[in-house]
């Protein structure tokens, strides 16, 4: 059985209905009111009379799109015809509707002008129309301006409250998902911390069983190597699985490019030049085959302190030395900068980063004034064990 609400959500769902329904309603209430001047409901009136009080409400039509113009033109239509002479005996339903339709969709402030232009029109009408009952007719006019402006404020109030609500809602659904995706993330680091943690643990086994057995047993040494293989293929596949998750679907194949190292520093530093700053770059000591986290760590850092010169400093020149000592890499990025530059934050959150990422890889970062005047940062970063033996 259907429900008795369903008529008036199918209605509710089409306005454009809604607002034909009204303009007839409206149409019908005028053309059946009209009466000669002095008149009474049911005394016979002029054809043009009649089409001037339908025309009166035909603006309805377009008042959710137009609802200040609809409600100007209505009541000036309405002047004419009551300067004309006529009466609308059963009453003007269209400059309430109009009106409450223009305090329902805006704040009083636009409001209050064209209220005050549908009460002047209004008693223009009835000067001009010489009617016998002006004073009762303006109380009528009045009582009734009161009480649309009661209704329709309370409407912009409701509809106010409804768009706050609907914007909260989002921003919960939008809360939720973003919780949802990091709960995700958290998972999948968890997944794959004990996947590399497994994977590397067999590896490692294998490994010193091999270097254990390799004269005595080369069998056995085969054996493990043969395993050490399939654990880091299997653990690569976990992997590319896993990270393959984690990807944006939006991006595609070819926006995966390899991490940058130090063989990319000459392209950074010349992107820096064609920028507008001045780098003097060098490379001190025999160059080593550092692993490509450490090289990156060194690279963004290079990045980020070259990216502050541009920001803070674009007119000063940049020394950009990069030392291969015995025990530690050391990069080092000063600038000149002229005495009118502001110093850096050292809270700022591209320095913070940098001491972050020196930190993974064991090594420390140095910042602040430099002896030339500007601003120098110097990044330790020790060798891991194999490294130092070469």
């Amino acid at each position: 059985m259907p429900s008795l609400a369903q008529p008036f959500q199918l209605l509710r769902a089409r306005p454009a209905l809604i607002d034909f329904l009204i303009t007839a309603a409206s149409a019908t209430l005028l053309a059946l009111g009209a009466a000669p001047r002095g008149g009474a409901f049911g005394d016979p009136v002029e054809a043009e009379g009649v089409a001037l009080a339908v025309l009166v409400a035909l603006p309805l039509l377009v008042r959710r799109r137009y609802p200040i113009a609809v409600l100007l033109t209505s009541v000036s239509i309405m002047t004419v015809y009551t300067a004309l002479g006529y009466r609308a005996t059963l009453g003007e339903p269209s400059a309430f509707i109009a009106a409450y339709t223009v305090w329902a969709r805006y704040p009083p402030a636009k409001a209050v002008a064209p209220t005050i232009a549908w009460v002047v029109l209004f008693e223009a009408g009835l000067v001009l129309g010489e009617v016998p009952s002006f004073v009762a007719d303006t109380t009528r006019l009045i009582a009734q301006c009161v009480g649309t402006i009661i209704v329709g404020r309370l409407g912009f109030l409701r509809a106010d409250r409804l768009v706050e609500r609907a914007v909260r809602a989002e921003r919960e659904i939008r809360l939720e998902a973003e919780q949802a995706v990091v709960e995700e993330r958290i998972r999948i680091a968890h997944e794959l911390h004990d996947v590399v943690s497994h994977h590397i643990s067999v590896i490692a086994v294998q490994a010193n069983l091999a270097r254990y057995v390799f004269e005595s047993s080369p069998g056995t040494a085969r054996t493990a190597l043969d395993t050490i293989t399939g654990t880091t293929t299997e653990a690569l596949d976990e992997l590319r699985r896993l990270l393959g998750v984690l990807r944006p679907p939006q991006r595609e194949t070819y926006e995966y490019r390899p991490q940058p190292g130090l063989a990319d520093l000459p392209a950074l530093v010349a992107r820096v030049r064609e920028a507008g700053l001045t780098v003097k770059a060098r490379t001190v000591g025999e160059p080593r085959r550092l692993p490509p986290g450490q090289q990156l760590c060194t690279y963004r850092i290079a990045q980020e302190a070259l990216t502050n010169v541009l920001k803070h400093a674009d007119k000063a020149s940049v020394e950009l030395v990069l030392e291969y000592g015995e025990a530690a890499l050391v990069l080092s990025v000063r600038n000149s900068a002229p005495e009118d530059t502001p110093p850096s934050d050292p809270a700022g959150q591209g320095l913070i980063g940098m001491r972050e990422r020196a930190r993974m890889y064991g090594g420390s970062i140095e910042m602040g004034p430099a002896e030339s005047g500007g601003f120098a940062i110097e990044l330790t970063l020790p060798y891991l064990p194999q490294e130092r033996a070469r």
